[in-house]
Order: C-alpha cells, then sequence, then structure tokens
C-alpha cells in the first residue's frame, strides 16, 4: 500500500455524462502529474444491487494497477454510496459485469410508462459512480497503488434530459447534485469503492452542472466538428441513397456545416428526442420527446418470446437481448439469433411508424423552414433500415442524413463535455464555500 500523504489536494474533473436509458456514454478530463488525462465511458445503464457489504471474492490490492487503469474499470466498478441522493447503502455492481452478477435486484431505467429520469435514483448512481471510478484511476496512474486515505475531487459536468423533461426540470435537477441555492456548503457525495480487499472512499462535490436537452447537446457536437464530420455524413448519403445524393449534388461540407435550420431524430432506447434549430438557437417550443425508444421495442419483443412457446428465446431482460444482438452469432446460435432478431424487427417497425408520425408533428411547427434533418443516436443503428426510409418519406424534400451509429452514439457526450469546459474555461476561480460564508 502507498503511504500517500493525507494531505492530497482535492482533483478536479470536468466531464459529460450522457446516462442513456440504455447505455451510459461519458468523457471525463483530469489530470495525472500534470498532464490532461481523458477517460471515455461506455457502460450498460443497469446495476446489481445486494445488502452484502463486499463482493464475495474481493480483488487483491497488489493487482489495482492492471484492474483500475489496464481494464475497463468502469465496467466492473462495485461501490456503495452514502449521499442524500441514494437511499440504501447497498453494493452495487456496475456496467456489463452487472448483467451476468447474480443479485438480490437487478436495476434498469423504465421505459414503459412515463416517470421522470430525474426521479429514478439510477440516475444518481451511475453519474456519482462513473465520477468516483476517474478519481480512483487517475490517482492509481499517478501512484501505481491504491491510497491509504479518502480522495477528493470537485466537479464540473453536463448532463441531459430529455427535451419534456429539461423544460420542466433542469434547474432542479442539477441542484440536487450541487446542494440547495444559497447554501455556503456544497452536498457531499460519498462513493466507496468496494473491489478491492482495501474500500477507498471518494468525496465528491459539485462545482457546476450544466444540464441540456438531449439531441441538443448532440447538435453541439456536430457543429464542433464541422466540415469533417459534414463529409463523412455525405459522403454516406452517397453510398446509401444515390437518388437523394443526386439532388443534393451542390451540397458541400462547407455549405452544410453553415446550415442554421435544423431538426434532429434522437433515437435512444427509453425516448425519441427531436431538438429543432431556428436561426442556429435551441427551439424548445417546436422541439419534443416521444416517450418510446429502441428499449420499448425490446420490452414488447421480450413479452412476445415469453409467451411464443419458444424455449429457446430465454432472456432475463432487455438488456440481455439487446448484448446478443450486438454479438456476431455463431454457427450454433445462428437460428436462436434470427428468431430474436425477427421479434425485435416486428416491434421496431411499429416503433419507427410512432417516431414518423411525431417526426410530422414537429415538421408542421418548422418544416417551411427546416434545412436538413439529422438522425443520430444509440437506438439509431439497429432500426436504420427501417426508419431511414419513413423519416425521408415524411420529410419530403428535405434531406435527412443518417449518421453512423459507431459515432453518432457519442455525440450526445461530447456535446455535454463542451459544454461543461465552456462554462470551466470562463469561470473565474471560485472561494471555497465554507460556513463562515454563510
Amino acid at each position: 500500500m502507498s503511504s500517500n500523504s493525507t494531505t492530497e489536494k482535492t482533483i478536479e474533473l470536468t466531464g459529460g455524462i450522457d446516462v442513456g436509458n440504455g447505455y451510459v456514454k461519458g468523457v471525463i478530463r483530469g489530470e495525472v502529474n500534470g498532464k490532461e488525462v481523458f477517460d471515455a465511458i461506455d457502460l450498460p445503464s443497469a446495476v446489481v444491487s445486494t445488502s452484502r457489504a463486499t463482493p464475495k471474492v474481493p480483488e487483491a490490492d497488489a493487482d489495482a494497477l492492471r484492474i483500475v487503469v489496464e481494464d475497463d474499470f468502469y465496467n466492473h466498478l462495485a461501490a456503495s454510496f452514502t449521499t442524500p441522493l441514494v437511499g440504501h447503502s447497498d453494493l452495487r455492481t456496475f456496467g456489463r459485469a452487472a448483467l451476468s452478477t447474480p443479485g438480490s435486484k437487478f436495476t434498469q431505467f423504465e421505459v414503459l410508462g412515463a416517470r421522470s429520469k430525474a426521479d429514478q435514483e439510477l440516475s444518481f448512481v451511475l453519474v456519482l459512480g462513473v465520477f468516483a471510478a476517474k478519481v480512483l484511476r487517475d490517482h492509481v496512474r499517478a501512484h501505481g497503488t491504491l491510497p491509504d486515505h479518502e480522495l477528493r475531487a470537485t466537479v464540473r459536468t453536463g448532463l441531459a434530459l430529455p427535451i419534456a423533461e429539461y423544460v420542466q426540470r433542469r434547474s432542479s435537477y442539477a441542484a440536487q447534485f450541487i446542494g440547495r441555492l444559497g447554501s455556503a456548503d456544497p452536498t457531499v457525495h460519498l462513493v466507496t469503492i468496494k473491489n478491492f480487499s482495501t474500500p477507498v472512499t471518494v468525496r465528491l462535490t459539485f462545482e457546476d452542472v450544466q444540464v441540456l436537452p438531449e439531441g441538443a447537446s448532440a447538435q453541439f457536437a456536430i457543429t464542433d466538428k464541422g466540415e469533417p464530420l459534414a463529409q463523412a455524413l455525405l459522403d454516406d448519403l452517397r453510398a446509401s441513397d444515390p437518388e437523394e445524393a443526386a439532388r443534393l449534388q451542390g451540397v458541400t461540407a462547407g455549405l452544410l456545416v453553415g446550415v442554421r435550420n435544423t431538426v434532429g431524430v434522437d433515437v435512444g432506447e427509453g425516448t425519441v428526442n427531436f431538438p429543432v434549430f431556428t436561426d442556429g438557437a435551441f427551439n424548445s417550443e417546436a422541439a419534443g420527446t416521444l416517450e418510446q425508444g429502441y428499449g420499448t421495442a425490446l420490452t414488447n419483443a421480450l413479452d412476445r418470446m415469453s409467451t411464443s412457446g419458444d424455449k429457446d428465446l430465454r432472456f432475463k431482460n432487455r438488456k440481455a437481448l439487446a448484448d446478443f444482438l450486438q454479438q456476431e452469432p455463431s454457427v450454433f446460435l445462428q437460428g436462436r439469433f434470427d428468431r430474436a432478431a425477427g421479434f425485435v424487427s416486428e416491434e421496431a417497425e411499429y416503433l419507427c411508424d410512432e417516431i414518423a408520425s411525431r417526426f410530422e408533428d414537429v415538421l408542421t411547427e418548422v418544416g417551411g423552414t427546416t434545412e436538413v434533418v439529422y438522425v443520430y443516436g444509440g437506438g439509431s443503428g439497429p432500426v436504420k433500415e427501417i426508419l431511414r426510409p419513413v423519416l425521408q418519406k415524411a420529410a419530403g424534400s428535405i434531406p435527412v442524413l443518417y449518421l453512423d451509429a459507431a459515432y453518432s452514439r457519442h455525440l450526445n457526450r461530447e456535446g455535454l463535455y463542451l459544454a461543461a469546459n465552456a462554462v470551466a474555461k470562463s469561470a473565474k476561480p471560485v472561494a471555497k464555500r465554507s460556513k463562515a460564508a454563510a
């Protein structure tokens, strides 16, 4: 164990965390030995909870460098929480490990019904967990071992809510992380990481939380990426829809970057958001949210599988089904894969009809001035073959640019990071809040 000083300074983190109904996509900037270090985060939005204080078989402290830094630690984090945002101090296992770890309770976001993501405890568990994991990773990067003292970090972050929730909940959602407005002391969130024989406590406080509408943050990232991304979109359109590309023969990447009137179709697991930009500014009046997503199709497909009598199609939750369909099937699994994909495809057709209907409502408001439609999001890839033609039909002469899911699912996190980083750069040094200042 390291003998690092207990007076080690509080570290500063800046991140963009896109807490989707299906996956958490994030990017967090820290500092190790005077150099910026960025972590990219991609894990299923799920945890397994148990009342045990520690994992059955904790990892050896001596393996910290390999497990925390060299492996994908975010997808194997095990931690408990002491914070007003989390009701129980159960041990929670994160990410892909949660999909295969038996526990007393498997928690994922609700995608049926209208319960706000801001009201679901899982949102806070995931955000606090990934920031705590980043703190430990950077410490182990710097020192090679686990700490012998509590780690502390202040956080600036960008988070997102579905557009309908953003309008009503953005201020209260941010305040839950930061603390009561006007209070001298920020809310303290303690995360105790328990993967190892020696637990590590991370103390988090939030200096600033920027809450953006889902989809709009992706639009900011598209603009920031500029002509290289615009050219990739045009190349994709030429390859996938030559007839549509021929109509846009005079459109260059430079012209596309300059577009200021757009509609986005951000397909997530629990919602589909339609961010509208009018003259370059987010138009909350015309934007909207469909309270369904790719996860809705998965959930409905699971229900149909369970009543089909096909005993080979047994998946414990939609995450397991989604993971199965994302893998290239072996010859032994091909038949099972095709049957499962068939159930999901049928449900996806219903979903795409709903998306197209809501999209037409948005175009009724702003279609006359809309120059381009962008389609992106983690749920857009699996439904591309069904969704793209129905959107283009609804859009008429407006070009529909479908971003490749390999990178489009990360656009929201990059836009959220841009928002948090812009505030961090413009902020003047802030005096530490204390009781004496109250």
